[in-house]
C-alpha cells in the first residue's frame, strides 16, 4: 500500500471503538468460518455412516487430500488455497489480540498517578517522600520507552517462532507459489484422509465427540486465511520521516548535496522511489550510496541512484529497497529485474540452476535497447550481486537479436585445467580442431583449412584455402601454450611448419628440431616472410597447369584453387612476439621488407595452402605502423581466428579489430583463480563473428616429444628451391643465437645475390648496325640522356651543389638528390665539404 507524505493519524477513534475480545470474539470468528462445519460435518460423517457410503467417503477424502497434496508440491496459480497461510502466522496473530490486551492495561497504569501522599513531619510541615521508583514514574518518555520495549519483546518473539518453523520446513518463506513440502502438507491434507478413516475404529461415543471436535478445530485453522504477519521489525516511518532524514543529513550545509530535495516520493511496503532534485551547480548523481545508507539507515547495497538519459543533470532518480530481498532465490530474478532493470521494458525469464551457478536469459525490447547496449556490471547491480568479483562471473552470450543468455558461475569450471587429447587436435571434415574448453563446458574450436566440396581435385578431394589467426597477450598469458597445441596439431594433420620466435628462440627451445624451419631473429623473420611468398609463388605457377572437378563431374584445366595433398602440403607460417620485431628499431633495414612479405602472405597466401598466424604482446593493432603494408597486415588479422588473451589493461577487447570487436566489454581476465591456480592458458576466443566465449587451451608439460611420433612434414624438393638459399641450408644456423643467425644470414643473402647476378645473361635484341652517315652528337638527339647521366656531366662540368646541378640540367631538386645519392653508392661521386666531384667515369 503506497503510503503519503501525510502523518498518520491518531489512533484514537480505534481506541474508542469498542473491540469484540474473549469468547465472544471467538464465537464471532468461527460463525463467520466455513471451515468449522466442513470439519464438524466430516468428524460426524465418520462416526454415523458405516458400510459403503463410509468407504465412499473414506476414498473420496483420500483422493481430495492426494490432488490436494500434488497440486501443493507443483508451483502455480493453484496456491492461493485455504490453508496456505504460514502455522507461525497464527501465533502472530493471537499475539496482537494480547498485545492490544496488554496495551490497555499498561495505558491504564500510566494513567495512575503514582505521586506519594503527603507525610507530616514531627514540627507539623509536609515532608517529601522519594520512593526507589520515582525516577522512572515520573520519567518524560517513560510511555514511549515502555512501547519501544514491549514491541521489541513481541518482534523478537515472533522472530523465533519464524526462525524455528523455518528450520523445521526449509523454504518456507519463498512465498504464495513456492514449492511445499510433504511434512508442509502433511500438517494441511493429512487430517482430511485421516478423519474419515477413524469410523473403522471401535471406540466410545466420547471417542467420536473428540475426533469431531478435532476435525472442526482443524477445518476451522485450514480455512481460515490469516493477514500475513511481517516478519521483522515493521518500518514505522513516513514520507515525511524520509525527508526530515534527507534534510538532516544530505541537504544540510555540510552535507554532500546541500540545498537539495526529494520530489514524487513514493513509500511502498518494500522499497522507496524518489526524485532528487539540486539546487546548485552540483549534479544530483553526486550523492554517494554510503550517505543514502546512513542517512535511511539501510544497507549500501539497498540504494540504486541514477540518471535516465532523457533527465537533466541536476535531477536523478532513487531507489531504495527498504527490506532486504534474496538474490539468491532462482523464483525472485524476475520480479526484483522488472523492479531495478537498467534496460526499460526487458524481461527476465528462464531462470534455473547449473552445476557451477544459475543460468537465466534476457529478452529486450523490440526497440531502444541492443544485446550491444547490455554489460555485466548494470545486471550485478541491478540484480544487487555480492562479491568484489561479480562482474567476472557473469558470462554473456547472444542468442539472437533479443536474447541473452546470462551464466553466473560461483566457481570457475576452467580452473581445474584442460589436458593435451590428441583425437580433439585431428582435423574434422570443417577444417577444425579443438584447442580446450570454453567457459560452458563446449569444445573450443580452432580452424586451420576451410574447405569447399563444390570444386575438388582429381583425387575428388575439396578444395580449401588457409585461415590466417591472431593473438595478443601479456608475457606469461598462456599464448605460447596454445602455439604448442596448434602445432602438435599441424604435424598430427600432415601441415609444414614455419616458425619466427622474437624472442630469440628461448620461447621455442625444445621445438628446435621439431619444426620444419625455425628463425631466432628480427632479420631471419624478414627471409622467412620473403620465402613464404616465393613458395606461395611457385604453388600458383603450378596449380595453373592442373587439372580439377567441377561440381558437376566435368574436368577442367587450370586449377586456382589448392587441395591438400596434391601435390602440396597445407602450411602455416607462425611470427611470434610480432611486435617486438616491428617495433624494436623501426629504423632497421629489414622492417619494411618484413611488413610486406606478411602482409604479401596474408594477402596472396590463401588460395596457396599457407596461412599466416602472429601473436603480439601490443594492447592496439594501430602500433603496427599506418601504411599500406600494416593496413593489410590489420586487415588479415581480422579474418580468421582472433584469440585474446590476459593483458596488462583491462580494456582487452580495444584492439583496433573493426568488424570483429567484440559486442560486450569482456572483463578483464584474472592472474589467478579463486582456489589461487594460475590462469595461463585462459583467454577469449573468437566465433567467427564478434562473439568471444573465455575459453582455456590444452596444456602438456612437453608437447615437443608429443609431436615428435609424428612424422614431420617438409616442402617438396621444388618448394624447397623456390624457398630460397637461406631454407636449403637452415641446418647450418639452426643452433646459433639470434645475433649469429643474422650475421650467417646475411653473408648467405650476399652470396645468393652474387650467385644470381653471375649466371645473369644479357641478350642484345637490336642487331642491326646504325647508319654510317650519322654523327655521334646526333645521337643524344636519337637516345636522350638519362637523369643520372645529365646529373654526372653537369657535376664533371663544374657544377658543385645541388641547386646549380638543378639549374643546369633543368631538373627538379628531388630528382637531383636522388640521382646524386645514387651516383655515390655507385662510386661514382664524392662529396667534400658539401660539394660534389667526379671519381670515376660514367661509362666505366
Amino acid at each position: 500500500m503506497v503510503a503519503t507524505a501525510t502523518a498518520h493519524k491518531d489512533n484514537t477513534d480505534d481506541e474508542a471503538r469498542p473491540e469484540a475480545t474473549g469468547l465472544r470474539a471467538r464465537v464471532a470468528v468461527m460463525q463467520r468460518s466455513p471451515g468449522l462445519y466442513a470439519g464438524a460435518g466430516l468428524g460426524l460423517a465418520s462416526a454415523s455412516l458405516t458400510g459403503e457410503p463410509l468407504l465412499v467417503a473414506t476414498v473420496g477424502a483420500s483422493g481430495i487430500a492426494a490432488a490436494w497434496t500434488a497440486l501443493g508440491l507443483l508451483p502455480g496459480p493453484w496456491r492461493w488455497l485455504p490453508g496456505q497461510g504460514e502455522p507461525w502466522e497464527w501465533t502472530c496473530r493471537t499475539s496482537r489480540r494480547g498485545y492490544r490486551r496488554t496495551l490497555r492495561r499498561m495505558r491504564g497504569r500510566l494513567a495512575q498517578d503514582h505521586d506519594h501522599a503527603p507525610v507530616v513531619g514531627t514540627d507539623g510541615l509536609l515532608v517529601p517522600i522519594i520512593g526507589i521508583g520515582d525516577g522512572w514514574y515520573h520519567h518524560q518518555q517513560r510511555a514511549a520507552l515502555v512501547r519501544e520495549a514491549t514491541a521489541d519483546v513481541r518482534r523478537a518473539r515472533c522472530e523465533v517462532l519464524r526462525t524455528a518453523w523455518t528450520k523445521a520446513l526449509p523454504d518456507w518463506e519463498s512465498g504464495w507459489w513456492r514449492r511445499y513440502s510433504p511434512a508442509e502438507l502433511a500438517l494441511r491434507a493429512g487430517p482430511l484422509a485421516a478423519i474419515p478413516a477413524t469410523g473403522y475404529v471401535d471406540m466410545p461415543w466420547w471417542g467420536h465427540l473428540v475426533v469431531a471436535s478435532a476435525a472442526s478445530s482443524w477445518g476451522l485453522r485450514v480455512w481460515q486465511r490469516p493477514d500475513p504477519a511481517a516478519p521483522g521489525a515493521v518500518r514505522a516511518a513516513t514520507v515525511a520521516w524520509y525527508l526530515a532524514r534527507w534534510e538532516e543529513w544530505i541537504a544540510c550545509e555540510r552535507g554532500p548535496l546541500p540545498a537539495s530535495r526529494l520530489v514524487s516520493v513514493h513509500l511502498e511496503e518494500d522499497h522507496l522511489t524518489a526524485v532528487i532534485v539540486s539546487a546548485t551547480a552540483k549534479a544530483a548523481l553526486g550523492v554517494g550510496q554510503d550517505a543514502v545508507s546512513i542517512a535511511f539507515d539501510v544497507p549500501p547495497a539497498a540504494v540504486n541512484i541514477y540518471r535516465p538519459d532523457d533527465m537533466p543533470a541536476n535531477r536523478a532518480k532513487l531507489t531504495v529497497r527498504l527490506r532486504a530481498q534474496n538474490t539468491t532465490d532462482l523464483h525472485g530474478l524476475p520480479a526484483l529485474w522488472d523492479e531495478f532493470s537498467p534496460y526499460a521494458g526487458s524481461e527476465l525469464y528462464d531462470v534455473e540452476p547449473t552445476e557451477f551457478g544459475r543460468r537465466f536469459k534476457l529478452l529486450l525490447p523490440r526497440r531502444g535497447t541492443s544485446v550491444a547496449d547490455v554489460q555485466p556490471r548494470s545486471i550485478a547491480q541491478a540484480l544487487d550481486m555480492e562479491g568484489e568479483d561479480t562482474v567476472s562471473r557473469l558470462h554473456l552470450r547472444v542468442l539472437d537479436a533479443r536474447r541473452i543468455e546470462v551464466n553466473e558461475m560461483s566457481s570457475n569450471p576452467l580452473q581445474a585445467g584442460v589436458g593435451l587429447d590428441l583425437d580433439a587436435l585431428t582435423m574434422d571434415d570443417q577444417g577444425y580442431i579443438t584447442v580446450g574448453k570454453d567457459i560452458y563446458g563446449q569444445p573450443a574450436k580452432w580452424r586451420l583449412l576451410k574447405f569447399d566440396p563444390t570444386r575438388r581435385g582429381l583425387s575428388q578431394s575439396p578444395s580449401a584455402s588457409a585461415v590466417h589467426a591472431f593473438g595478443s597477450g601479456t608475457t606469461g598469458a598462456g599464448k605460447t601454450s596454445l602455439e604448442e597445441d596448434l602445432q602438435v596439431a599441424q604435424r598430427l594433420n600432415g601441415f609444414v611448419s614455419w616458425l619466427a620466435d622474437g624472442k630469440g628462440g628461448a620461447g621455442y627451445a625444445p621445438w628446435m628440431g621439431d619444426l620444419d624451419w625455425l628463425v631466432k631473429s628480427a632479420f631471419g623473420a624478414m627471409v622467412m616472410g620473403q620465402g613464404a611468398n616465393r613458395v606461395s609463388e611457385y604453388r600458383y605457377a603450378e596449380q595453373m597447369k592442373m587439372a580439377w572437378l567441377d561440381a558437376d563431374g566435368y574436368t577442367e584445366q587450370g586449377r586456382s584453387f589448392f587441395v591438400p595433398g596434391e601435390p602440396f602440403a597445407p602450411m602455416v607460417v607462425t611470427w611470434d612476439e610480432f611486435n617486438e620485431m616491428v617495433l624494436k628499431d623501426p629504423q632497421a633495414d629489414h622492417l619494411k621488407p618484413l611488413l610486406r612479405s606478411v602482409s604479401s602472405v596474408g594477402r596472396l597466401s590463401r588460395a596457396a595452402g599457407i596461412g599466416a598466424r602472429i601473436w603480439v604482446q601490443i594492447p592496439n593493432l594501430d602500433s603496427l605502423g599506418s601504411d599500406s603494408s600494416a593496413n593489410a597486415i590489420r586487415d588479415m588479422l581480422q579474418s580468421g581466428n582472433i584469440a585474446l588473451f590476459r593483458t596488462a589493461r583491462a580494456d582487452v577487447d580495444v584492439m583496433s579489430l573493426g568488424s570483429r570487436t567484440p559486442e560486450f566489454r569482456l572483463a578483464p581476465l584474472p592472474e589467478r583463480f579463486p582456489d589461487g591456480s594460475e590462469t595461463g592458458g585462459l583467454f577469449y576466443i573468437a566465433d567467427g563473428k564478434s562473439q568471444y566465449t573465455q575459453s582455456r587451451a590444452m596444456f602438456h608439460t612437453n608437447p615437443a616429444r608429443v609431436a615428435r611420433q609424428f612424422p614431420l612434414e617438409t616442402l617438396t624438393a621444388p618448394e624447397a628451391e623456390a624457398a630460397g638459399l637461406a631454407y636449403l641450408r637452415r641446418a647450418e644456423y639452426r643452433h646459433l643465437d639470434a645475433t649469429q643467425e643474422e650475421a650467417f644470414l646475411r653473408d648467405l643473402l650476399k652470396e645468393e645475390q652474387s650467385a644470381s647476378t653471375k649466371h645473369t645473361t644479357v641478350f642484345d635484341l637490336h642487331t642491326t648496325q646504325p647508319d654510317s652517315d650519322v654523327d655521334d652528337e646526333d645521337l643524344d638527339d636519337l637516345v636522350p640522356l638519362t637523369r643520372t647521366q645529365k646529373v654526372w656531366h653537369a657535376v664533371d662540368s663544374g657544377a658543385r651543389r645541388n641547386r646549380q646541378i638543378a639549374d643546369v640540367t633543368d631538373l627538379k631538386p628531388p630528382n637531383v638528390a636522388g640521382a646524386t645519392a645514387r651516383l655515390e653508392r655507385l662510386g661514382k661521386l664524392t662529396k667534400i665539404d658539401r660539394d660534389w666531384h667526379t671519381t670515376e667515369r660514367l661509362d666505366a
